[in-house]
């Protein structure tokens, strides 16, 4: 069984997914945390010009699990690093390349190959598992979602405003939106479903009741 958890950034979906995941007992491939790693990369040498090939030569692991998807790399494992804004920025222009996003695609399809998951991330119900078994799309308006971001990294001790936040979720919203090559949509066999006003546990549980449905 795959399941595709699609959705805009601080959404929910992460969140959303992973329990998820735990609940079935199936991996969980969180796609966005491969993008911040190789944004970290470009933030790194300060150029989103790095051809793909050289990109994946990088000494790096991706594990999936129950529940988590961890990267490595050098042997490190990397967490914090990752969820930075300004590493956020640089996934999100990695992810306009179109050699780059297609080498991604083909990277986590083989990663998973044949075995249950729960994926989540853009694209992943139209273009990374378009097979997928059931495909959500997480959504919000653009406010809860900034009001989400802004809390969550407060909470992690981060100087940011709300205001910034809004206004880099807007403009990726736009960027994603009408890129050349897989813009960004939900599936056309998606349910879709806004969670602005709604707990986690709450669409967790209608999430689980339509897959047990069938």
């Amino acid at each position: 069984m795959k399941i595709a958890i699609d959705g805009p950034s601080a959404s929910g979906k992460s969140t959303i997914a992973r329990l998820l995941s735990q609940r079935l007992g199936i991996p969980y491939l969180e796609t966005g945390l491969l993008y911040r790693f190789f944004g970290y990369i470009a933030y790194k040498r300060g150029t989103i010009e790095l051809p793909p090939d050289e990109l994946f030569k990088e000494d790096f692991k991706v594990v999936i699990d129950v529940g988590k998807t961890e990267v490595y790399w050098k042997g490190k494992r990397l967490s914090e690093e990752l969820r930075g804004e300004e590493v956020g920025r640089y996934a999100s222009l990695l992810g306009e390349v179109p050699a780059f996003r297609e080498r991604m695609i083909k990277f986590f399809r083989e990663l998973v190959g044949s075995s249950q998951v729960v994926g989540e991330g853009r694209d992943v119900g139209t273009h990374i598992f378009p097979q997928a078994d059931y495909k959500f799309f997480i959504t919000a308006s653009p406010e809860e979602r900034a009001r989400r971001r802004y809390l969550e990294l407060k909470e992690r001790g981060m100087d940011v405003s709300y205001e910034d936040i809004l206004k880099a979720i807007q403009e990726r919203d736009y960027r994603d939106a009408n890129r050349p090559l897989y813009p960004f949509k939900p599936a056309e066999d998606a349910l879709i479903i806004d969670t602005t006003n709604k707990r986690v546990e709450e669409v967790l549980e209608y999430i689980l009741s339509i897959i047990k449905e069938r």
